[in-house]
């Protein structure tokens, strides 16, 4: 897990979440197209954190699962567990239709005692007709059965990956915390939203060439709308000025005040003047977009190939957004200080020059999975509060 791992702290080792975004973008566009292609998903997570998420999700989506534990066999020899699964199905519409009521209760007692068994073990495979094409795996460690038995099949595999995992082992690794609830609810509800967004898809995404560049064109047709809602507002609020402010003007005006206080709070109140644009653009700019996202339902509003999507939505925007700051935060060091900026960076020797500069660029990319992260949950505010504190936070410590 080396190369996921971003540095170690008092023998705790921290995971790169630069990497671990990249990586679950790349999980996520594998499992939409594969989805587009019709293929089969199975999700696999027994131990106690994971177990209720990998249902809710797994259901969710259409897809089966495993919680509870995996019975050897299961991918190798699935001929003879599908006659299990099948009988499983027979005890279900016996007590449906109420065949199990009407025999004698030892009897009774003793099928159901297998149903209940059954339905522990193989429940969530109910739906299965054939061998899936695509496993997603939580803690490759513990499920080494089941890691084994898609590698002897060529199942590919996404995993979430801990520490203490190979990374070898499984086709799509996403480095994370495999023992925490939150991150095992966020990684799996964003593959089955990839799952799901195939699925409500109409044709394929719309993406325009521009010079060398591919662009997705429902979100820059989004995100010029965000930027059209906050200039329109900007001309109307300040188009006719009074001395006692109303209407959009008082509006336009304690959002600059909540703003100023951010910019103030974390840069500090002798240089935070000059960036009060730019923080307040992001926060603007994130929460309208997601507001959007929440209130206008896009999916109705279909293009030629695809539908509209609100920015925030696209791990692309997060990142970039994310860069901005990156780069504001060297803008922000060089122009308080000049060349002498980069002085700590070649302490104690200049070898290191490339190595801190890396670090301190890549810190703020950071932002990009916690932004996408609020967002999959939903945290409208919270999002566009946290970024927007946060890149002024790194801008203050580079004026320091």
């Amino acid at each position: 897990m080396f190369p996921y791992i971003y540095a170690e702290r008092n023998g705790i080792h921290v995971i790169d979440l630069v990497q671990t975004a990249r990586l679950l973008t790349h999980a996520y566009e594998y499992v939409q197209k594969a989805s587009q292609e019709k293929k089969s998903f199975l999700f696999v997570g027994t131990k106690r954190q994971a177990a209720s998420i990998i249902a809710e999700e797994a259901e969710r989506c259409g897809a089966n699962y495993i919680n509870h534990r995996w019975l050897g066999g299961i991918l190798t020899n699935w001929s003879t567990v599908q006659k299990r699964v099948e009988y499983l199905k027979e005890l279900d519409a016996k007590e449906e239709d109420g065949t199990l009521n009407r025999l004698p209760k030892k009897e009774a007692a003793l099928l159901r005692r297998q149903q209940d068994k059954l339905n522990q073990n193989l429940g969530g495979l109910k739906t299965m007709t054939q061998i899936p094409d695509i496993v997603i795996l939580v803690d490759p460690k513990r499920e080494t059965t089941a890691l084994l038995e898609c590698r002897k099949l060529g199942i590919p595999i996404i995993s979430i990956l801990d520490t203490n995992c190979d990374p070898n082992m499984v086709d799509i690794p996403i480095p994370a915390n495999d023992d925490a609830v939150r991150s095992i609810k966020l990684i799996l509800s964003t593959l089955a939203d990839g799952i799901l967004q195939a699925a409500v898809e109409v044709g394929t995404h719309f993406y325009w060439e521009i010079g060398n560049f591919t662009v997705h064109g429902q979100v820059l047709l989004i995100t010029w709308l965000v930027l059209a809602i906050i200039l329109t507002l900007a001309v109307l609020g300040t188009s006719k000025l009074e001395q006692i402010p109303k209407g959009i003007q008082n509006f336009l005006e304690s959002v600059f005040e909540y703003v100023s206080g951010i910019a103030k709070g974390e840069i500090g109140e002798y240089h935070y003047r000059p960036w009060v644009p730019f923080v307040g653009t992001l926060f603007l700019f994130i929460f309208v977009a997601n507001w959007l996202g929440a209130l206008v339902p896009w999916k109705l509003i279909h293009l030629p190939e695809g539908e509209l999507a609100a920015p925030t939505n696209d791990i692309n925007t997060t990142v970039a957004l994310s860069l901005l700051t990156s780069i504001s935060y060297f803008y922000a060091g060089f122009k308080e200080k000049g060349l002498g900026f980069f002085a700590r960076y070649i302490s104690p020797t200049p070898l290191f020059l490339p190595i801190n500069i890396l670090e301190d660029f890549s810190k703020p990319l950071s932002l990009s999975f916690r932004l996408f992260g609020n967002v999959v949950a939903d945290e409208i505010v919270v999002s566009a509060l946290v970024f927007a504190t946060l890149s002024a936070a790194y801008i203050g410590e580079s004026i320091e």
